[in-house]
């Protein structure tokens, strides 16, 4: 099954709609908090690693409960 130019463009409208409802729901917001408490402690490659293995290694956590235990994982 290729990716066809409407799937790609259905998909992408998939990712902007779930965006823009974790932006009204303020995830979005503590995220970027969290993201700002990494770079203060010169770990942001460390803690979004983290926080990615953290992604692959439980999918059906919420990014911001990944870079809340990653930050925890750093001590930060």
């Amino acid at each position: 099954m290729g990716l066809s130019h409407s799937n790609i463009t259905k998909d992408m409208n998939k990712i902007k709609e779930d965006y823009l409802t974790k932006v009204e729901e303020g995830e979005i917001l503590e995220i970027v908090q969290l993201f700002d408490k990494a770079e203060k402690a010169g770990l942001t490659i460390e803690v979004v690693y983290s926080a990615l293995n953290n992604m692959k290694d439980f999918p059906n956590s919420s990014p911001l409960l990944c870079m809340q235990i990653a930050l925890e994982d750093w001590d930060v």
